[in-house]
């Protein structure tokens, strides 16, 4: 009985080969979009969750009120987490981490390498609280005492060329540090990203002696574990009696240190300073979101064409019901039918999914684990999704299969006008899911373009940055190597500074006074910069100068962006000319005001700027090169620099590809959307042919009848086309009010917004319709264009 269930179930799958691939297709894509979607989902959900305090690790955080603004950090002063341990029970242990930015060069043996931005000071209690693999090394002596090192497995292999590199010593920066322990490569679903923990002793060797007790220099992530009957509330009350944070400093800024914990810190809102990467909760929900449409097209797809059927199986329902077949056998096998169609479906969507994760990984920058998919409850999962698929696409069609033989004469018709009403509402579901996501994809596409291709108020092109690091003697002795590299051909500029364009620069307290009695403070950046700097990167001075060479300059000069002369109290830039300043240890004049320019991300307003020369603070050198003669002047740079420093590795980046990497994460939710919107298109337009193919073979006689009476081939075309184009269009219009207020919403992340255009929805539209002329259009043509004695014939 079930073999010859089975042989049935195929040679009717066989015969409709269309409806089966479409349904089959459907089914497999969306199967595996949903499941990519979900594995995205997990990754970026999953965050630190392999931590075993996880749910007992707090983050401490900085606010500064000051008069030109508020900061917020995701940083703490140093002495902060010391003290809160002392006078607070609940807390167990404190870690603090520093990460230093910037090249530095790295020796071992006769090896030179150059590392950036991944390398963190750790007091020892770091892996007290979190959870890292160890390779080689014990966990609890590996970072005490000055001038230690953990390293990753990955920089193991770089550097000794195996995992055999406890006790090793590697050079740092000129100073030998000693290799304690070996971790394996640490998880991308940490927000810790280093591959070298030193210790934190090493950090305070070289620091300030009074950093220890410094409350206003805020360089730490702290994080504090606490007890787990302990309560957050009796914590931040603590935070609000810091001795040191009870009054306003002489710079009018008051500090306000709160807890955040490190469940849900990776869709917290950013802050300065803090580490690793941010994800956006709102992002998850519109990928869940067209993950589960997708899968309902699929299963729309799968019911269209299933009713679709019902003409020519109401037939056969009929032959079954005489002989004997009752109402719920004729339902058993129908939906046994979507059951064996569904399980294929998961069966070919898991080889899929097996042979493009590496891809999709690769994509993600991730590699993929898929390990779990082997475990027990994975399998009952992989087993319940066919029941699930044929419960929501199977029921409906196989109940009314089975009512077929209830109903006859004016009845039937009724029914399969019914059936036929209940298609035109299934496509326009479909297409207004289709038509959301193509005028979303269109506004993603335009808000990144606008990031892009907006003016940004400064020259980056053609511009390349060799980073050498904290080096006092480079950046003291700038004049004369801008002079040597100035003469490698193909070098159109050259200027020192401490942080480039999509970088953060320092926050200091800066105190202005006026000339006229107008004195304010604040917290503002600081861009150390030399004498061409404005020049070279084609910034505007609206008022006052530039920078001139002279001793004058390079020690109490100040230039300050609108934004930062607004912030002080001034509307016009010529007030604050002249105005003296007090900055980081140093004072003098304000000299010039700068137009704004965005110096960071297009995600948030221009932020407050000062510029300042201060020689031994440079780090970063930026050059413009000829693009006609790059190679060439590249070679020629390189061959120099090793000449002049051969300790220090040759290190460079493009400015405009590290400014744009501020994007890195929009565009990869961008590039998801977009994939993702043309997988819904392929399943809606893909139903849509193989139901006009239906219809237009169920019609054939219609149409001949039509054409023989005098209609033309244009008009019975059109006929066609309209009926299927109005369901389309009643899903776009459906659309277009969900679309604008997601997209709004999406848009509320950046400072600049493109503007709604009324393109935005026409585009899609023409898209829609063009697409349904070329599903439908096609198949009419075919039928109303052959010869109707063919069609007229009795079977």
């Amino acid at each position: 009985m079930r073999s010859n269930f089975f042989r049935i179930a195929f040679r009717k799958f066989w015969k409709q080969k269309a409806s089966t691939f479409t349904k089959l297709f459907s089914l497999i894509v969306g199967i595996v979009s949903l499941f990519y979607i979900g594995v995205y989902i997990f990754h970026e959900t999953s965050y630190d969750r392999f931590h075993r305090n996880y749910n007992n690790i707090y983050k401490l955080n900085t606010a500064i009120i000051s008069p030109t603004g508020n900061l917020s950090l995701g940083l703490s002063a140093t002495p902060l987490g010391p003290y809160l341990q002392t006078v607070v029970p609940e807390i167990k242990k404190f870690v603090r981490i520093n990460k230093e930015y910037g090249s530095h060069a790295l020796r071992y043996q006769d090896q030179l390498f150059s590392e950036t931005e991944n390398i963190y000071y750790a007091d020892p209690d770091f892996f007290a609280l979190f959870n890292f693999d160890f390779l080689r090394g014990n966990p609890d002596e590996a970072l005490i005492g000055p001038n230690k090192v953990v390293i990753t497995e990955r920089m193991a292999q770089k550097y000794m060329g195996s995992l055999d590199a406890v006790n090793k010593t590697i050079n740092y920066d000129d100073k030998v540090f000693t290799v304690t322990a070996v971790l394996k490569d640490l998880p991308s679903n940490s927000h810790l990203q280093f591959d070298f923990l030193v210790s934190m002793d090493t950090f305070m060797a070289k620091s300030d002696p009074n950093a220890t007790q410094n409350w206003t220099w805020c360089p730490m992530n702290t994080y504090l574990l606490i007890n787990e009957n302990a309560r957050p509330g009796s914590l931040e009350q603590s935070l609000k009696n810091i001795p040191a944070y009870l009054e306003e400093t002489e710079a009018g800024d008051r500090y306000v240190a709160s807890i955040e914990p490190l469940k849900g810190l990776h869709f917290s809102d950013p802050k300065l300073g803090e580490l690793g990467t941010k994800g956006k909760i709102s992002d998850l929900y519109v990928l869940l979101g067209i993950g589960i449409m997708i899968l309902l097209l699929a299963v729309s797809n799968f019911i269209n064409l299933s009713t679709a059927q019902f003409s020519f199986q109401h037939k056969e329902v009929f032959v079954k019901k005489t002989v004997g077949a009752t109402r719920s056998a004729i339902f058993s096998q129908f939906f046994n039918e979507t059951v064996l169609l569904s399980s294929l479906a998961t069966v070919l969507a898991l080889f899929v999914i097996l042979a493009s994760s590496g891809v999709y990984g690769d994509f993600l920058g991730y590699n993929l684990d898929l390990s779990w998919m082997y475990k027990p409850l994975a399998i009952l999962g992989l087993i319940l999704i066919p029941m699930a698929l044929s419960l929501l696409g199977g029921i409906f069609p196989a109940f009314k299969y089975s009512k077929i033989a209830e109903v006859s004469g004016t009845n039937i018709a009724k029914r399969k006008q019914y059936l036929i009403d209940t298609r035109s509402a299934l496509v326009a579901f479909q297409f207004l899911i289709t038509s959301g996501l193509i005028i979303g994809a269109l506004l993603i596409y335009s808000q990144m373009k606008y990031l892009n291709d907006k003016d940004l108020g400064m020259d980056i092109a053609q511009r390349i940055v060799l980073e050498y690091g904290p080096n006092s003697g480079i950046g003291n002795s700038f004049e004369t190597l801008k002079e040597e590299l100035g003469q490698i051909p193909g070098i159109e500029t050259v200027s020192f500074s401490s942080h480039v364009p999509g970088q953060i620069p320092n926050g200091v307290s800066t105190g202005i006074y006026g000339l006229n009695g107008h004195n304010s403070n604040g917290e503002i950046n600081v861009n150390l910069v030399d004498y061409d700097f404005i020049k070279d990167y084609g910034l505007e001075i609206i008022a006052g100068r530039d920078f001139r060479r002279g001793e004058a300059d390079r020690t109490s000069a100040l230039i300050l962006n609108e934004s930062a002369v607004k912030a002080f109290g001034f509307q016009n830039p010529e007030d604050i000319l002249g105005a003296s300043f007090e900055q980081w240890g140093g004072d003098g004049k304000v000299i010039g005001v700068v137009k704004d320019f965005n110096y960071l991300s297009l995600h948030q307003k221009v932020g407050l700027l000062s510029l300042k020369i201060w020689p031994d603070q440079f780090m970063k050198i930026s050059m413009r090169i000829n693009p006609l003669e790059f190679e060439n002047t590249l070679e020629q740079l390189a061959s120099k620099w090793t000449s002049l420093y051969p300790q220090i590795p040759f290190n460079y980046y493009f400015v405009d590809d590290n400014f744009r990497a501020q994007y890195n994460k929009d565009q990869q939710f961008a590039s998801i959307i977009n994939g993702f919107t043309l997988v819904s298109i392929c399943i809606g337009i893909l139903g849509l042919i193989a139901y006009a193919t239906f219809w237009c073979g169920r019609r054939r006689k219609e149409l001949s009848i039509r054409k023989v009476l005098g209609a033309t081939t244009g008009l019975l075309t059109w006929r066609l086309y309209s009926g299927f184009s109005i369901p389309v269009l009643s899903g776009f219009v459906l659309a277009i009010p969900l679309a604008y207020y997601l997209g709004k919403q999406w848009l509320q992340g950046f400072a600049y917004q493109v503007e709604l255009q009324w393109y935005f929805f026409i585009i899609p539209l023409g898209i829609l319709l063009v697409f349904t002329w070329l599903a439908v259009g096609v198949q009419t043509l075919r039928v109303v264009s052959s010869n109707p004695v063919d069609n007229l014939k009795e079977e």
